[in-house]
């Protein structure tokens, strides 16, 4: 048996007896035709088709006496496109991610194909050897710098040749990879220059306001300028919900419930709907930036610091969205994952136990009835109480109280709004000043950042000032109550109460008595 340099000496003069190869097929959603312009050039031989690539990867190979073992699939894989990875200490990198080629590459280096996204071809099985592989060309194979010297270092000192059947890559020999770095550098060069043109396309677009993208955002038509009613009444009854204490994910099962769904076609989940009704569009806002910032800051602005308006009418007024941003993705929103006995009860957390001062939460009992418990899960006690008589002789005691009162039926706008945008204003002044002239920095920054940390304080106000607001408008609560969501019902109940108290039960008693419960009213 030959050694293996003397195999690649081999592979070299286009001898592939006996040699099992694989074949790397990587579809790019860069040249994707439901994604791009017709007009855009094609890399990798104009070929992005993956039966036509594995066709002439397994030619090649059996034309040169090889074996052709099976592929390893690249659907939708970019081969430059680098992605933000976080690391443990906080900080970032940005890498290009291909696991089916990484995988190939290891499977290499072990001469087994391990890898899960390795296909078999016909008659052989998923774990087979494999001593190299092919690809259509370099484009095919990578333009990463990283990349190309982890496929060479699999060449050079495993042995494991890496070809490609138009002949412009060659790993095989120094001239060779010395070659290869040149065209990828050459390729990048092209890709970046490609990437430049699209930037400036995008942004000339924002910059006009036109609307761009691919599924149409809910509550536009198919052109993306025109509002379809009955979806923006859906979005503008959402708002009103949220600002009145109902919580998203309530709005989610019932818009869920009722087959309303997104316009993928699939049901509400909380991520879409908090990325829908806190898109800058809602304001009429153009969308623009990157994925990565927080998606209410996603707008493009001009030179003065103003939102560029997009070519699309707002459905929400800025009032209201800020107010809702506010609540659903603030700086001080309350975190997810509570104890859902905390949630789905009218009573849970806000009772006391009278024994140990712990603070009981409902739980499902049979028949439609629920109780609540001062769990010993939660350092409890034990004590508990019928939920529903519970429940419902809290009802009457706030009903009692809120009989003759009025609730107000419109929130105030946040009264420093115009203080927050004379700060953004004076921020993005600063900031033309220093493009001008850039030797005004040492005076300009200092300035920048007392602005930014007045607007920070003020954007937190302005938060803290949507979520005491978000309670039911009505202006008669007594005819309103039936109609309240639970969570609504909380919020009274909480803001009324100073403490309900729950006595120990008695020996011997089936029914929950009244007198067990003690209420302190709140002052003021």
């Amino acid at each position: 048996m030959q050694s293996q340099p003397n195999t690649l000496e081999r592979v070299h003069r286009g001898d592939l007896t006996g040699l099992n190869i694989a074949g790397l097929v990587r579809l790019s959603f860069e040249t994707h035709p439901d994604r791009e312009t017709s007009g855009l050039p094609l890399t990798g031989g104009d070929i992005n088709n993956r039966d036509e690539q594995e066709a002439f990867c397994r030619k090649y190979v059996e034309s040169r006496g090889g074996t052709y073992v099976g592929t390893y699939d690249e659907p939708d894989t970019s081969a430059w496109k680098k992605k933000r990875i976080k690391q443990e200490d906080g900080s970032y990198i940005y890498r290009v991610i291909r696991p089916v080629f990484e995988g190939m590459l290891g499977d290499l280096r072990k001469s087994k194909t391990e890898s899960a996204h390795f296909v078999p071809a016909e008659g052989f099985d998923k774990l087979t050897t494999v001593d190299g592989a092919v690809v259509y060309d370099i484009d095919r194979l990578t333009r990463d710098h990283r990349h190309l010297e982890d496929a060479i270092e699999v060449v050079q000192y495993y042995h494991r040749p890496i070809l490609d059947i138009r002949g412009s890559l060659d790993l095989l020999t120094d001239n060779g990879r010395s070659a290869a770095r040149y065209v990828l550098n050459a390729r990048a060069s092209s890709s970046t220059d490609t990437s430049r043109r699209l930037r400036d396309s995008h942004l000339a677009r924002a910059a006009r306001g036109i609307p761009v993208g691919g599924n149409r955002a809910f509550g536009w038509a198919d052109d993306k300028r025109a509002i379809i009613d009955k979806e923006a009444w859906q979005i503008k009854a959402a708002a009103r919900m949220l600002l009145a204490g109902v919580k998203a994910s309530t709005i989610i099962r019932k818009w869920n419930a009722a087959g309303r769904l997104t316009t993928k076609g699939n049901p509400w989940s909380r991520r879409t709907f908090v990325l829908m009704m806190t898109s800058p569009r809602m304001v009429g806002y153009r969308v623009y930036g990157p994925m990565d910032q927080p998606h209410h800051t996603r707008y493009l602005t001009d030179d003065q610091g103003n939102p560029v308006k997009g070519q699309y009418d707002a459905i929400l007024d800025e009032h209201t969205w800020h107010s809702v941003v506010a609540l659903l993705a603030g700086p001080d929103r309350p975190e997810g994952h509570e104890d859902i006995g905390k949630l789905k009860y009218m009573l849970s957390g806000i009772l006391r136990c009278a024994n140990c001062g712990g603070k009981p939460t409902g739980g499902a009992q049979p028949n439609n009835r629920y109780t609540y418990q001062c769990k010993y899960n939660d350092g409890g006690c034990g004590n508990c109480g019928s939920g529903n008589a519970i429940d419902a002789i809290v009802t009457k005691l706030i009903l009692a109280r809120l009989k003759e009162q009025h609730i107000e039926v419109e929130t105030q706008p946040w009264p420093k709004a115009e203080e927050l945008a004379t700060l953004n204003a004076g921020k993005a002044s600063l900031l033309a000043q220093f493009k001008e002239n850039s030797d005004m920095g040492p005076h300009i920054w200092p300035e920048v950042r007392k602005k930014e940390a007045a607007i920070a304080a003020l954007v937190k106000e302005r938060t803290a000032y949507a979520k005491k607001h978000a309670t039911p408008k009505s202006t008669n609560m007594v005819e309103t109550w039936p109609s309240l969501e639970v969570e609504q019902r909380r919020a009274i109940a909480a803001e009324m109460f100073e403490a309900i108290i729950l006595m120990p039960a008695t020996k011997g008693s089936n029914r929950f008595n009244p007198e067990r419960l003690q209420v302190v009213w709140r002052q003021g």
